[in-house]
């Protein structure tokens, strides 16, 4: 039976980091949609979160950050440009692209690169800095279904083929993160959400592609 837990006990908190660092996939809440969490270095767990979604291996998952200082965790050469989009937009629904570690996962992304972001839900930063490590993310869904908000979404779709689902209410935004590739020059948004083009190039004070 699936446990659906409040995160707003510590020990549900505890609980969930617990799961993902024995090699779970569970569900978790951010300030955009519901998540499916596993450990950067299992790829047992996410080749299970691309079964359970029924996703192509081509789609690269999201690295969720517990604090801007892990990116150090999951990328290399990572550019002035990051720490600046990260000033002004982390923790929130940006995705940022960077040239991935060798020690991460392989089957995160099946190219050199990685998408790194910080949820701006304090319980899952909390629940993330208590493993110890980013985790990877992705929507909590069947693939191309309707975006999860809820916990009641995430065991819709996923009854009893997780083990747990961290319930921290409905989602404020309700739809994925803006992803942006800083992997190639110009810059290129591959995805919009929330933030928009025009904040993007004025932070940056540059010209950005999509």
């Amino acid at each position: 039976m699936i446990e659906v837990l409040s995160d707003q006990n510590e020990k549900n908190i505890e609980r969930a980091a617990n799961y993902i660092k024995a090699g779970k996939v569970i569900g978790f809440a951010t300030e955009t949609v519901y998540g499916l969490g596993a450990s950067i270095y299992n790829e047992k767990a996410i080749d299970e979160i691309y079964r359970l979604k029924n996703r192509t291996l081509t789609k690269a998952l999201i690295v969720h950050l517990g604090k801007i200082s892990d990116v150090l965790k999951v990328a290399i050469d990572i550019p002035d440009d990051f720490y600046i989009l990260a000033k002004f937009f982390f923790p929130g629904p940006l995705s940022v692209i960077l040239k991935k570690r060798n020690d991460i996962a392989k089957n995160i992304s099946l190219n050199d690169t990685v998408a790194v972001r910080m949820p701006n839900f304090p319980t899952t930063l909390k629940m993330i800095n208590l493993i110890g490590f980013p985790i990877v993310g992705t929507s909590a869904n069947i693939s191309n279904e309707k975006n999860p908000i809820s916990a009641q979404d995430v065991l819709n779709s996923f009854n009893n083929k997780i083990d747990l689902i961290l319930d921290g209410g409905e989602c404020l935004l309700k739809l994925p993160s803006t992803i942006i590739d800083l992997t190639q020059i110009p810059y290129k948004i591959l995805r919009y959400g929330k933030i928009s083009k025009e904040e993007i190039e004025e932070v940056l004070q540059k010209k950005i592609f999509t």
